[in-house]
């Protein structure tokens, strides 16, 4: 149900706000960087259930419901996402040492990104032009940020 992608979706934003908040925290230091990788993992897990929710749905989504997945996500990923790149970024002095790792993780969610947009982008019907923006918004953060670290 729409209803199941938008809790998938919350649990992904969840997990960006925690990253987030560890990212600003971090100033250095191996027992520090670990709530980093548990908030990649999770975010990880969360998006894993939503690619699968999403290629489990045997029918598109009708337009009502196609809106609301795409308003939700421009509204939640489609700013956390970006600001929690931001963040990473202005940081990148502290994270330079670990900057291999930091790049795995980029390259996982981002991955898992657009495994999952293409997944849910395919069943949406409505507002389409607006899901796509926010798919590219998130891409290009992720990318920025890969960019940066390699």
């Amino acid at each position: 149900t729409a209803e199941t992608l938008l809790s998938d979706i919350k649990g992904i934003d969840d997990g960006v706000n925690a990253l987030t908040a560890s990212i600003e925290a971090y100033n250095g230091g191996l027992i520090d960087e670990l709530p980093i990788g548990a908030d990649i993992a999770a975010i990880h897990i969360a998006n894993r259930k939503g690619y699968v929710d999403a290629n489990l749905r045997a029918t598109p989504f009708n337009a009502e419901d196609s809106t609301a997945i795409v308003q939700y996500t421009a509204s939640s990923v489609g700013v956390d996402i970006p600001n929690s790149v931001d963040v990473l970024k202005a940081k990148y002095d502290v994270f330079e040492d670990q900057k291999v790792v930091i790049l795995a993780g980029l390259k996982l969610l981002k991955n898992d990104h657009d495994t999952f947009s293409a997944a849910l982008v395919s069943k949406i019907t409505a507002d389409k032009e607006n899901g796509y923006a926010a798919v590219a918004v998130i891409d290009d953060a992720l990318q920025s940020a890969i960019d940066l670290y390699s």
